[in-house]
């Protein structure tokens, strides 16, 4: 009850003078101030109530995929999310999302390819080129189960202040993953150095824009 209490003082005081420069002539529509007063509170609440982080940022994930009309899959018993996507050629990618830490959102993404050693030095730089460019998100290369994937974090206390990071790390992942799909497979299926299919990967992006 004191929780409640101290937070709509402090909302009142937040808002105070917002609510007095609409009565005196502020033409912003009363519903977009509205939005921004409920986020605030849903957003204050959240930081005040930290036990409930992890059903709440599951939750979240689960709304993001849906407005996305994504279909996924929850795996029992810690609500981890499933899903996949397909490349150009047919290949997938396969998103995990895991909250079994407690602490942070874990972000995974595993490709469908099957890595040959002699190609290692290749795939050691090219896997470097794109460590260089991509941000918050790190490409692992596993030789000995003959794999690749990317991995990504966001600490629970901020995602589940801020959804938006969540949705805008998924969207950032999707992107590095369909072009990391590409250039891997290229790689592969050729005797060309990762810099010209890397080089490659960055004039097929200029195009596309």
């Amino acid at each position: 009850m004191l929780k409640v209490l101290v937070l709509f003082l402090f909302v009142a005081a937040r808002y105070h003078d917002r609510i007095r420069d609409f009565k005196f002539g502020d033409k912003k529509p009363k519903k977009e101030r509205m939005k921004k007063l409920m986020k605030f509170v849903k957003r204050t609440w959240r930081f005040w109530t930290p036990k409930y982080k992890v059903k709440r940022v599951q939750d979240d994930v689960k709304k993001i995929l849906t407005d996305a009309q994504i279909r996924y899959r929850v795996n029992v018993p810690d609500d981890d999310i499933e899903f996949s996507f397909s490349g150009d050629d047919g290949q997938s990618y396969s998103f995990y999302l895991s909250t079994e830490s407690k602490t942070h959102l874990r972000f995974y993404v595993t490709f469908s390819l099957d890595l040959y050693p002699e190609a290692y030095d290749r795939l050691c730089h090219l896997s470097q080129m794109f460590n260089d460019l991509i941000v918050d998100v790190n490409l692992r290369l596993n030789m000995e189960h003959r794999k690749i994937s990317l991995f990504s974090s966001i600490p629970l206390d901020y995602a589940q202040l801020r959804p938006e990071l969540i949705e805008g790390r998924l969207h950032d992942m999707n992107f590095y993953s369909a072009d990391i799909l590409w250039a891997f497979n290229k790689l592969l299926k050729t005797d060309e150095e990762a810099v010209f299919v890397f080089a490659e990967l960055v004039e097929r992006a200029q195009g596309k824009n």
